[in-house]
């Protein structure tokens, strides 16, 4: 039987299973580094194969490895496990059963997709040239888990000569696979901005230091770094989504805290940006007399595809789907995604697993996000036969 009938027969037998198991994560949210029984389910599911695994790399993650017994490279493919704080809004039978806490992005279906492919692969293990590393990551929502789990040695024993990674995708049909030639996500840069003046009685301002209004300057004076400072072909966000300042409504502020995120494409147009905001904090130290506190960190880099890695996963997708079922995506995402991290250190590609459901209007991060389950079969063929492509040959 060819490969592709293989796998496809395969992954019919364990989609119930797949699916059930995905409803059941789904209704027991569980946020950055609080995966616990998520990771337990996972560490169950590789048990019942038979394959070897780490427990509590980063925390909470997981990392199994397939050994193919033959010379060979090791793949590396990787699935998010966490949820968000969203209180959810669907009505599915399913739904989160705990208030506050919902798999908004579809964290439960890509679990799922990469324990298919464990399952898939171990029954031809015999036939396996190489290694296959599975990582199950905490804490992506929060971009930290990634960070987490290399830094607890997740890019070692072994070294991977690929790393693949894939999202859900509801601008995608279901039954379909997109991808970016180059740029897929943008990086992401937080800060933390304090700014410190001196509190005063209302009636009389003059005798203190408005830190409210240092900050309100402040931020409109933000917004015009992409518009005025940054080239405009040059893609870059700056969100102040925080502004903290004031205890009541007759005293003049004496700290304001402003804390955001910048998105861009390009590590030096990260850096403008950076300098640009010193420089104006330094502009409104001078000009309201506030002194200034500024933490900048860089929480994810751009995700980027290794092109020859990319051409090599959209070889296998297009053999496993037909060629009309994977189709190049008209733009790159300004959403962040800390695969980056691992992309960073090892050729790697990311597809998006089209899971769009008809009539439903929606976006992941939504408190009315479902994610087709057609995603799940659809994601394990087309990983399965992505790892077989490496390593094939």
């Amino acid at each position: 039987m060819d490969i592709n009938r293989r796998i496809a027969a395969s992954v019919e037998n364990l989609a119930a299973e797949l699916i059930a198991l995905r409803r059941k994560l789904h209704e027991h949210p569980e946020l950055a580094f609080e995966e616990h029984e998520t990771a337990k389910a996972v560490a169950g599911f590789l048990e019942k194969l038979g394959i070897p695994f780490r427990k509590a790399v980063g925390k909470t993650g997981i990392v199994a490895l397939i050994d193919g017994g033959k010379p060979g490279p090791t793949v590396g493919i990787r699935a998010d496990m966490d949820a968000l704080p969203i209180n959810e809004q669907t009505g599915l039978p399913f739904a989160s059963k705990v208030p506050g806490k919902m798999h908004a992005c579809g964290h439960d279906v890509h679990t799922v997709i990469a324990l298919g492919v464990a399952a898939t692969l171990a029954g031809m293990k015999s036939e396996l040239r190489g290694r296959v590393k599975l990582i199950f990551q905490p804490a992506e929502e929060t971009l930290s888990g990634a960070q987490a789990m290399i830094a607890d040695g997740a890019l070692e024993d072994p070294k991977m000569d690929v790393v693949l990674g894939y999202h859900n995708w509801p601008a995608v049909e279901a039954g379909k696979v997109g991808y970016n030639t180059e740029a897929v996500m943008s990086s992401a840069d937080a800060f933390d901005i304090t700014l410190k003046g001196r509190e005063g009685h209302g009636a009389h301002p003059h005798m203190g230091i408005d830190a409210l209004a240092a900050g309100a300057y402040l931020v409109a004076q933000l917004q015009t770094i992409v518009s005025r400072e940054v080239k405009p072909l040059s893609p870059a966000v700056l969100t102040v989504g925080e502004f903290h300042a004031g205890t009541a409504r007759n005293i003049i502020a004496g700290a304001a805290q402003l804390k955001g995120i910048v998105r861009t494409m390009e590590a030096a147009v990260s850096a403008q940006i950076e300098a640009a905001m010193r420089r104006m904090l330094e502009g409104i130290k001078a000009s309201m007399r506030v002194e200034y506190t500024l933490d900048w960190k860089r929480v994810a880099p751009a995700l980027r595809n290794h092109k020859p890695t990319l051409e090599r996963v959209l070889r296998a997708a297009r053999e496993a789907l037909g060629a009309e079922n994977v189709v190049e995506l008209p733009e790159a995402s300004m959403g962040s995604e800390d695969f980056a991290w691992f992309a960073e250190r090892v050729p790697a590609a990311h597809l998006r697993i089209g899971s769009k459901i008809a009539g439903l209007d929606t976006a992941i991060h939504r408190a009315n996000y479902d994610c087709n389950e057609a995603a799940i079969p659809l994601g394990v063929r087309v990983m399965t036969r992505a790892v077989l492509e490496f390593a094939e040959k």
